[in-house]
Parts: C-alpha cells; sequence; structure tokens
C-alpha cells in the first residue's frame, strides 16, 4: 500500500512540476524582448563622371496615393491612420527626390501633386504598409516617351539603429527602401542607348508643348504601336514660338520649385514628430505582438493545467493526490487568468498607437501658401490647384502669343511656322 501510494504521489508531482514549468515559461514569454540584427545599410549609387546634358533627365516624383481603405474597422485592424498616411504620402517623396538628387545622377528632381506626362522621367507610387516596423510601396517608373521602367514593390524593415540615434539628424529607419529604388531607376536608365535619352529629352518638351497649344504642335510627335512616343519633326529654325513656349516652361519650374520649397518645409517640421511616432509605433506593436503571443499561450498551457488536474483528480483515490490535482486546477485558473490579462495589456499597446497616431494627426496641419497671387494648399486640394495653374499657363500662353489655345478647325494642324506667317 505504501509503495502505492508512493508511486501515486511521485507521478502526481511530476505531472504538477510539468504544469508549473509550462504556466511559468507561458508568464515569462511576454517578460523579454528579442534583439534583432541590424540591417545592412545600402546606399544609392554615386555618379563618378560628369553626365552630358543632353543625356542629364530630369525626374518628377508624383505624391504619393496614401492607400487609406474607407472601412474605419479594417483601418484600425490594419494600424492605419488617415491623417499619417496623407502626411506620408507627402513626406516620402521628399526622402526619395533627396536620395536621387544626392547621387549626382540625374537632372533637377521634383515632386509634383500629379502625374506629369511633360517630365523626363516619372515616379508614381502607391503605399502597401507603413507602421514603423515595415514599410512597403508600389513604385512604377516611365519616362516621357511612354516607356514603362519598371513596376515595383518595395519593402524594407526598419533599422532601428536609427530609432536609438538621439544626433538630431539620424538616418531614415527605411533609407534602404529609397536607395534602391534609386538604384533601380540607374539600372534601368544604364539600358537605354544615348539617341533614346535624347529623344526621351525631345519628346518631354514637345508633349509640353502639345499640352500647352494642342493645335500649334499637331503633328510633331507620333505613337507607334507600343505606345512610344516619336519625334515626327522639329519647329523650324528661326520660330519664335518654341523660345516663347520655354520662356512659359520656366515659369511653371519656377511654380513647382516654389510648392518643393513648401514640401521641404512641411518635411522639415514634421520630421522629428514623425520619427517619433514611428519609433513608438514599432515599440508598441512589439509590445502587442509579443502580450498576445503570451496570452495565447497562458491560456492554452492553463486550459493544459486544469485538463491534467481533472485527469489527476479522477484516478487519485487519496488526500495527496487531490490536493496536487486541486492545486493543478487552480494554477491552471491562475494561468488563464494571466492571459487574459496580458490580452487586456495587448489592447491597452494597441489604444496607445492609437492615441500616439491621433497625437500625430495634430502636427500636420494643411499649408496655405500663396503662388503667383492664388491661393494653394497642400492638402487634397492641391492637385485642383495644380489644374488651376496650368489653365493659367494657357492663358499666359494666349496672353503672349495673340494665339487662342484651341484654334478654329481651319487653322488647325497648320503647325507654328504657320502661326509665326501669320504674325
Amino acid at each position: 500500500m505504501t509503495n502505492a501510494m508512493t508511486s501515486e504521489r511521485q507521478l502526481v508531482t511530476a505531472r504538477w512540476r510539468g504544469v508549473t514549468l509550462a504556466a511559468c515559461a507561458a508568464m515569462s514569454l511576454g517578460a523579454c524582448v528579442v534583439e534583432t540584427r541590424p540591417v545592412d545599410r545600402i546606399n544609392a549609387v554615386q555618379a563618378t563622371t560628369e553626365i552630358a546634358a543632353n543625356q542629364l533627365l530630369d525626374v518628377g516624383v508624383q505624391l504619393l496615393d496614401p492607400n487609406v481603405p474607407d472601412d474605419e474597422k479594417t483601418q484600425e485592424n490594419q494600424k492605419i491612420f488617415p491623417d499619417v498616411r496623407k502626411a506620408e504620402s507627402r513626406y516620402m517623396p521628399m526622402r526619395l527626390r533627396s536620395t536621387l538628387e544626392g547621387t549626382g545622377q540625374w537632372g533637377q528632381v521634383r515632386v509634383v501633386p500629379m502625374e506629369e506626362d511633360s517630365l523626363d522621367v516619372m515616379v508614381s507610387g502607391k503605399i502597401l504598409e507603413s507602421n514603423g516596423m515595415d514599410l512597403k510601396v508600389e513604385f512604377t517608373v516611365r519616362d516621357a516617351a511612354g516607356r514603362i521602367w519598371f513596376t515595383k514593390v518595395y519593402q524594407a524593415p526598419a533599422d532601428t539603429r536609427s530609432y536609438r540615434d538621439t544626433s538630431g539628424r539620424p538616418r531614415d529607419p527605411f533609407q534602404n527602401l529609397y536607395s534602391e529604388v534609386a538604384n533601380d531607376m540607374l539600372a534601368a536608365r544604364q539600358k537605354l542607348a544615348t539617341n533614346d535619352l535624347e529623344s526621351i529629352r525631345r519628346v518631354s518638351d514637345l508633349r509640353f508643348a502639345s499640352d500647352l497649344a494642342p493645335y500649334a504642335f499637331k503633328g510633331y510627335l507620333k505613337q507607334d504601336k507600343r505606345g512610344i512616343y516619336q519625334v515626327q519633326r522639329l519647329p523650324a529654325e528661326g520660330d519664335p514660338l518654341p523660345a516663347r513656349i520655354q520662356l512659359i516652361r520656366e515659369r511653371d519650374y519656377a511654380f513647382v520649385d516654389t510648392l518643393n520649397e513648401h514640401y521641404a518645409l512641411f518635411s522639415d517640421n514634421v520630421a522629428e514628430p514623425y520619427q517619433n511616432w514611428r519609433r513608438y509605433s514599432y515599440d508598441e506593436i512589439e509590445q502587442e505582438t509579443s502580450a498576445r503571443r503570451s496570452a495565447m499561450s497562458r491560456k492554452l498551457l492553463g486550459a493544459a493545467a486544469i485538463v491534467a488536474g481533472v485527469v489527476a483528480g479522477a484516478n487519485s483515490n487519496t488526500y495527496v493526490g487531490s490536493a496536487a490535482a486541486t492545486a493543478g486546477i487552480i494554477g491552471g485558473v491562475y494561468a488563464i487568468k494571466s492571459g487574459f490579462d496580458k490580452a487586456a495589456e495587448a489592447k491597452m499597446h494597441s489604444d496607445s498607437l492609437k492615441q500616439l497616431g491621433q497625437s500625430f494627426q495634430s502636427e500636420v496641419q494643411p499649408m496655405v501658401v500663396e503662388v503667383e497671387g492664388r491661393t494653394l494648399q497642400l492638402t487634397g486640394s492641391a492637385e485642383e490647384q495644380f489644374h488651376e495653374w496650368r489653365r493659367l499657363l494657357k492663358e499666359l500662353y494666349e496672353n503672349e502669343t495673340g494665339i487662342p489655345v484651341s484654334a478654329p478647325d481651319a487653322v488647325a494642324g497648320q503647325g507654328s511656322e504657320g502661326n509665326a506667317a501669320r504674325r
């Protein structure tokens, strides 16, 4: 009898130790944060020789599509804060612009509110994910001739060294992503022949002129079966109209440069709060993930402890066995309660993340500027203001040339030579 009791006691003790160790292990899951290996830094390729002026392509980087779902529940599940995304759609193009400019591989690099067919190279994109821990953006690059250089989804984890940098000007935690885009653009450009690069510049000039004065520049460009623009003819030597068009284009560049100054000021103003938001967002997501994992483990192991206790109690006819079974059940209940506490902690981190987003939203209020006597609001209406600016350019063209933008059918297609002759 004594031997039987001893064996049972040893069996129950072994079961209880196993349950206890498992529960303790579960409770410790949320207490430590795993350090990740620093991300290898990628740098954009720098120009080592001067690029010929007739091959130096200008680049336009369009404001990104913030890609905000309409459903608020989806926004919450994906940790998307609409005003933060709208700020990112302006901030990220400025980061790419700075990266491209810093390489010396391109001409002027400008951020534009909408897609521009008349710029040498156009970059557009959509934010797929951005939460301080990971960044995923889809970029499309095409040239004025209509060639799509590439469409590619870029994804990069945060370089946490940037979050620990207290120098005041830390490297962007996702600079690797912008460097990859710059390097891919360079590789795509290097595949083009010299005459292709020169043709892109001519096509961009003629597409701007055609947009400004469609009838005057009809027939200068033609699209082939692939949709690629080819130059059919150039303005006659001595024709004053191209020179006037160029002056208007310089004013357009001045407008866009003014717009870029305000985008740059906006980026500088939000850089610090945005960096803080990303840093705290990273921490909150990491802690929330850890808390949820720990909560699930505790609930599962708690349930296992209860089952083990019930089974041990059912198979025991002694006081010691019943006491151990009861202890196992109590321990399991505690583990489950601890799991629910961890779930509540995860909810707290999620709410904290939402509050961080809302506090950042207060830092990114719309900026209103005066350009050419017109009020330009750098929010969703920027595209409308840009359309208005282009309308003013056409008025400017009419005033300077005396030629209406929309010409009668009788004179349509005569070209700029015919218009010059009438003057």
